[in-house]
């Protein structure tokens, strides 16, 4: 399976310019490949310059556009075709796909996992109204229905692709229109993006194959609730970037029980100022602080905090991208972010397998109202001059609870690749990925189990053989698709 993916790769990346399109305005036939339509030193990555806030972006000149500009259609689309070398237990390496487990190696794939439609209604300079429905991954155990006396139609729910609102929100701009600092200040209401994973999905530049950091770990992209956006400069450049917001404690997909709100804010500093977005040095810290998703008279609302803290330098014609970041939680991660790719069936209560023992372990692990998380990660990409190639990495090591001695689930997220800018719409990627446990197997003491669950090391005196999971490696052809 690893040649059918290394054919795939050099097919699409030798074959692209063949279907490569010219951008709007270009004067560059479609397939030429003798030089990019970018700035030079861009890498066929074309600068962006600054905008307020990337969820409004203006209309460019082949988007549709209705009503007298006020209303404006676009859409969003990832696809890609995967092969699982090796399967195991882990989280999704992207949305809306999950694997089989251990003992299904050279797994392939064909997934798709974002469909958007941005939908913008702007009936005045000052307030738009954004819905943008998405696709999500169907999961449901269902049982037939029966269809007269004697007939019956089979359940068919699971796997479907359904369509559900990503996005619906107010954003009210120019509230400060006539401040040269704060002219770009909005307020959004509703359905929105979070200040972290949107912004840091942008920096990064690679969503279309791969998570961010507390994304890929807990953290949905969309919030509920009201946030105040904007950055503040002076003489076209920009040296703040803001989000703050109080939103829901259940992620947009879940019933809102908890009593109290999650209060999340990021800033971004450019110390030198940055002219287009990302640009120069950056600085950026992220918290969040929340509490569980229980009801008040459950007297369960245990307090969920997340810290990021990132370093990051983009060139002016942003081909080039390297970061830093550092990742700190508190009770910020459970079983269900642990397996959310693929988990065992004793973990769901689905079946008795030969992890039932270590099942226990794992839940023992993270189990509790005071777990710790830390995590570190390195990112960078660079576009090669002149050309429409670019290289990119993200090594990431995640510690899931730092009170636990040897953490079994201790783990690496790498990802390296490179990606191909068709046109100016769209680009395709080739990236291996792994979910790498970084231990070696071992048997988990009893002394150590001890010291956080002594019921469980008392059933097993001797130690949990086989605490590592199994790991998981992917090789990804993706595609993403923008207009």
């Amino acid at each position: 399976m690893r040649s059918i993916l290394a054919a795939c790769a050099a097919a699409v990346l030798f074959a692209s310019p063949l279907f490569a399109e010219s951008p709007p305005g270009s004067t560059e036939p479609g397939g030429t490949t003798s030089s990019s339509t970018a700035p030079a030193g861009t890498g066929g990555d074309v600068a962006v310059e600054e905008q307020p806030q990337p969820s409004n972006p203006p209309p460019v000149s082949d988007s549709i556009v209705l009503a007298n500009g006020k209303v404006r259609i676009g859409a969003l689309f990832y696809t890609d075709f995967g092969v699982y070398f090796q399967t195991g237990f882990g989280p999704q390496f992207v949305t809306q796909t999950n694997f089989p487990g251990p003992g299904n190696n050279d797994f392939t794939t064909f997934d798709v996992h974002r469909a958007y439609i941005n939908l913008f209604y702007s009936p005045s300079d000052h307030v738009t109204l954004r819905l943008t429905p998405n696709i999500y991954r169907e999961a449901i155990t269902g049982s037939a229905d029966k269809a007269g006396a004697v007939g019956a139609i089979a359940a068919s729910a699971d796997g479907n692709l359904t369509y559900r609102l990503k996005y619906g929100y107010l954003e009210f701009g120019k509230l400060f229109e006539n401040s040269t600092r704060f002219k770009s200040t909005n307020i959004r209401v509703g359905q929105q993006m979070n200040p972290l994973v949107d912004w840091e999905e942008a920096l990064w530049d690679y969503r279309w194959l791969s998570l961010t950091p507390w994304n890929y770990l807990s953290l949905s992209s969309t919030q509920v609730g009201a946030s105040l956006n904007g950055p503040i400069g002076k003489n076209g450049k920009t040296y703040l970037d803001y989000q703050v917001g109080i939103y829901n404690d259940s992620s947009f997909h879940a019933f809102e029980y908890s009593e109290q709100k999650q209060f999340m804010v990021r800033g971004s500093l450019y110390p030198m100022g940055a002219k287009s977005r990302f640009e120069g040095l950056g600085l950026t810290g992220f918290y969040d602080h929340g509490y569980t998703n229980n009801a008040p008279d459950t007297n369960a609302a245990i307090p969920v905090v997340r810290v990021a803290a990132l370093a990051h330098y983009t060139t002016p014609s942003n081909g080039v991208l390297i970061g830093a970041e550092y990742d700190y939680g508190k009770n910020a991660f459970g079983t269900g972010n642990m397996f959310s790719g693929d988990g065992p069936q004793d973990l769901f209560g689905i079946g008795t397998t030969i992890y039932d023992t270590q099942t226990k372990l794992w839940q023992a692990v993270l189990a509790g109202t005071d777990t710790r998380q830390q995590g570190w990660n390195v990112f960078g990409r660079y576009a090669f001059p002149h050309s429409k190639f670019t290289v990119f990495a993200w090594d990431e090591f995640f510690k899931p609870n730092t009170n636990i001695p040897d953490d079994p689930l201790d783990f690496y997220h790498i990802v390296a690749g490179v990606a191909y800018r068709v046109s100016a719409r769209w680009r395709i990627g080739v990236s291996d990925q792994h979910a790498l446990y970084s231990h070696d197997q071992f048997t988990y003491p009893a002394a150590s189990l001890a010291i956080f669950n002594p019921a469980l090391a008392a059933a097993n005196s001797t130690g949990i053989p086989s605490a590592v999971p199994p790991s998981v490696h992917v090789g990804f052809v993706s595609v993403e698709f923008s207009f």
